[in-house]
């Protein structure tokens, strides 16, 4: 091996074999909860303040930013890489320099993605922290669940602003809506101390409207620490979803436990149209498991729905079938395999145990007391 390149291999070694650790690094954390526990609420904060400080900087989607850029200069990149390898007087030593520059973003990244989310997906699941009681329900007890969210759903519906179509409208502005988020999660870490973490203010993406068509409705970004939320989604929708990911921000990573952080965010807001928003949404999990044990009781329960919260659920399935099709199939494909590869083994079903955790949240903390 000529000298000039035992720089290029030692660098493209270093790099891989740190990019292979931190990608195993989740999975030694498995067997140790209680130490994924401590990182994700003692090192983490600590870690993650100064990439959130410095990314919060930019009111806009850094994210988006980035995504849109590379997709708009990926050709440019290659044709450049190719060109230059091309005429370059010695391609062997262009090829080193061209995969130790890989490698070594590869061993970033994996670093960050480890440090910023990987860990944290092995902690202790949230519905083991806050003590929630997991015994079997029974149908009946679904039943009452369902009836305590329809008469919460009847009392804040009525008293929220309407559009045109007789439709739910946010109290404020997207802008406030956006920054209701972290105080939103605030008011429930009072009582749930494992939601505290620090202020962020949820980032609107600007295409959000073409983002719809891949299904999603917010998406962390753990290399930049942002929680970016997809502002074109009916009102109903977007209290939860930006609570949802401000719970990523604050080293929630499992998707059950960010719709559980999530719904009592919403459900402890000093606003009403999140408390409707997450009486709505989890009364869209509940009733749909009660339909399938007690049809009879499903129809009991519904009458409970003022006719506003059936405008705001049309509204919503209309919103999103306009957009299905072969790219949100691929989507959901795609995120399936992702979260089965960080400790979720039922993948994106594991969006849908929020029925459970409800369940069990209304008879600790609300029929408990």
């Amino acid at each position: 091996m000529k000298k000039i390149y035992r720089k290029e291999w030692f660098i493209i070694l270093i790099a891989l074999a740190v990019g292979i650790l931190f990608l195993f690094v989740p999975r030694i954390f498995t067997n140790y909860p209680d130490l994924s526990e401590k990182y994700a609420t003692k090192v983490f904060p600590v870690l993650s303040r100064p990439v959130t400080f410095i990314t919060s900087l930019c009111p806009l989607s850094l994210t988006e930013i980035i995504v849109v850029f590379t997709c708009l200069t990926a050709l440019f990149w290659l044709i450049l890489v190719i060109l230059r390898f091309r005429h370059s007087d010695d391609r062997k030593r262009t090829a080193f320099r061209f995969f130790s520059v890989l490698t070594v973003l590869f061993a970033v990244l994996s670093a960050s993605f480890t440090l910023m989310l990987g860990i944290q997906y092995t902690r202790i699941p949230l519905e083991t922290s806050l003590h929630l009681n997991a015994s079997q329900k029974s149908p009946e007890d679904l039943k009452e669940v369902a009836l305590w969210l329809a008469e919460n759903i009847q009392r804040t519906r009525e008293i929220l602003p309407e559009d045109e179509n007789g439709c739910m409208v946010l109290t404020t502005s997207l802008a406030e809506t956006l920054n209701e988020g972290s105080a939103s999660m605030d008011a429930a870490a009072v009582l749930f101390p494992e939601l505290s973490g620090p202020d962020l203010r949820a980032k609107p993406v600007v295409l959000s409207h073409y983002w719809s068509y891949t299904g999603i409705t917010g998406m962390y970004f753990p290399f930049f620490g942002e929680a970016n939320v997809n502002t074109d989604i009916p009102a109903s929708q977007l209290p939860i979803t930006i609570c949802h990911e401000i719970s990523h921000t604050r080293g929630i990573a499992r998707e059950q436990d960010a719709n559980l952080a999530g719904f009592l965010a919403c459900l402890n807001s000093s606003r009403i149209d999140f408390q409707y928003c997450a009486y709505q949404y989890a009364y869209l999990y509940c009733c749909n498991d009660l339909y399938k044990q007690d049809p009879d009781a499903y129809m009991e329960v519904s009458e409970w729905i003022p006719e506003g919260t059936w405008r705001d659920w049309q509204q919503a399935s209309e919103y999103w079938k306009q957009f299905e099709g072969p790219v949100q199939e691929t989507s959901t494909a795609v995120n399936d395999t992702y979260l089965e590869a960080n400790q979720q083994a039922e993948g994106v079903l594991s969006y849908d145990r929020v029925t459970d955790l409800i369940i069990d949240y209304y008879f600790t903390y609300v029929k408990g007391q």
